[in-house]
């Protein structure tokens, strides 16, 4: 299906459709992205910010939560058990106290496990929603103004550039194929070993404090914490997050959309939606990510495999 939109012999009334679409995209789309502006306080519009995140009190231990939620990381390794859905705000505050190197890694896998699958999840929905999108598109059939609605929040969310009505109506199956190609899931063993070396296993104090799982960068004035070695006349700081799960959705959305990973997004391509990712080739694209370049790529390669991360490449939550 992800070859079908890009026909060019459009019928009358498909050419209709489409330019009705334009106008709808270019016309209605900023007013309803306006109403969305004023309403977005008055209900949540991410399912993120629907998500309940668990806030460990003094004395509480993130562990003892986890076996009360049937929590095996054993049997999820083994593809005997689903992964709960328990979601934590911060990383567990015992972390940087856990003097086995086993029972920690275990613990951060365990706690980032949860989140990684549920914002895949959410974007594997969003994929399937638009790949229908496309295919009404694609045979002339009626789309929703809710559907229109959507389909321009996601070319803003996802940063697909669109200069006019014209540049959209010309390269309609370009812009349609990039936003799918954007709109996809990061596999959890890639998303899991980066946190563990962008967060020193959530030992660091932009994660502990901040849960600033993935070394984002921010120059805005959202929430950030001023790195200790930062050079004189930089004016970064580490983006921090309300919880673990904000973090990682920020993260995805990064390797989605970022110039600096088109590589990625290219390399996951070649995997059918019903395929298991091979998490290698978009490994190796991942030299910008760091300035170590080539060896940061090694150092991700190492933990996941060291780590046995695949094992988690089918993981799904409880239903």
């Amino acid at each position: 299906m992800d070859e079908m939109y890009k026909r060019r012999n459009h019928t009358f009334i498909k050419d209709t459709i489409l330019i009705f679409f334009a106008t709808v995209f270019f016309v209605g789309g900023p007013v309803l992205l306006a109403n969305w502006q004023v309403n977005k306080s008055l209900q949540p519009h991410s399912p993120i910010e629907m998500i309940r995140s668990i806030q460990l009190r003094e004395g509480e231990y993130a562990l003892k939560t986890l076996a009360a939620y049937g929590f095996d990381i054993k049997q999820i390794r083994k593809h005997k058990a689903a992964v709960p859905e328990v979601f934590f705000a911060n990383l567990p505050r015992e972390l940087p106290r856990i003097k086995n190197s086993k029972i920690k890694k275990e613990l951060f896998f365990s706690v980032l496990l949860p989140p990684v699958l549920k914002v895949n999840e959410i974007i594997r929905a969003e994929r399937n929603k638009l790949k229908k999108i496309i295919l009404k598109i694609t045979l002339g059939s009626k789309v929703s103004e809710p559907e229109y609605y959507w389909l321009t929040q996601k070319l803003v969310q996802y940063k697909v550039k669109v200069q006019d009505v014209g540049d959209f109506t010309r390269r309609l199956g370009d812009i349609l194929e990039e936003l799918l190609n954007r709109m996809n899931i990061i596999p959890p063993e890639l998303a899991l070993a980066q946190a563990a070396q962008e967060s020193g296993w959530g030992t660091s104090r932009f994660a502990q404090q901040g849960n600033a799982l993935y070394g984002q960068w921010t120059w805005g004035s959202g929430c950030g914490m001023v790195p200790a070695q930062r050079d004189e006349g930089k004016t970064h700081r580490m983006k921090c997050f309300k919880s673990i799960i904000e973090a990682v959705d920020s993260y995805m959305l990064n390797l989605n959309t970022h110039n600096a990973y088109r590589a990625l997004r290219n390399a996951r391509r070649a995997f059918r939606d019903d395929q298991v990712i091979n998490v290698i080739p978009l490994v190796e694209t991942l030299t910008s990510y760091s300035e170590e370049g080539p060896a940061y790529v090694e150092k991700i390669k190492n933990i996941i495999r060291v780590n046995r991360l695949t094992d988690f490449s089918q993981a799904r939550l409880r239903s």
